[in-house]
């Protein structure tokens, strides 16, 4: 029986909205000496003022989600400056540490140029054979034919 209930006052609420709407919006004012005004607005204006607060809501809705946006953006941009920054501090650091080292090899190839200048006049003196006629032992030769080579050099 209630449900019965429910819907017949559903009915009558929706009957009593579509008689208004036909008839207009009617709205009461009360003034500041205590009288009421009554004021009826036609449904076109109604309705004009509906689309109204829907853009505006639209619009605000589409702003406030441009500007989240927006500030995401920038904080992410703001983060890639100043790893950016670090990287490139890094990266002069690795620059110069590189081209230490680099001016280091260059000492190191020059004194090894020097150290066989100094064997050749040392094996020169001395009546010793070449450095450049026997392989060292344990610099590249293996298996089989390192083998050969260590039992050759015993001899």
């Amino acid at each position: 029986m209630r449900s019965h209930h429910a819907f017949a006052r559903t009915r009558s609420v929706c009957r009593h909205l579509a008689e208004s709407w036909r008839t207009g919006l009617t709205i009461f004012a009360f003034t500041r000496t205590g009288a009421m005004r009554r004021l009826r607005v036609a449904p076109p204006a109604v309705l004009a003022v509906l689309l109204l607060l829907a853009a505006a809501g639209l619009l605000s809705g589409g702003l406030i989600h441009h500007a989240a946006r927006y500030t995401m953006h920038l904080t992410r941009t703001v983060r890639l400056e100043r790893e950016t920054v670090r990287l490139e501090r890094e990266n002069d650091e690795l620059i110069s540490r590189l081209a230490a080292q680099a001016e280091q090899l260059s000492r190191l190839v020059q004194e090894v140029g020097r150290l066989r200048e100094l064997e050749a006049m040392i094996r020169t003196i001395s009546g010793m054979e070449s450095a450049g006629e026997q392989p060292l032992i344990g610099t590249g030769y293996g298996g089989l034919e390192g083998r050969a080579l260590r039992e050759q050099l015993r001899e």
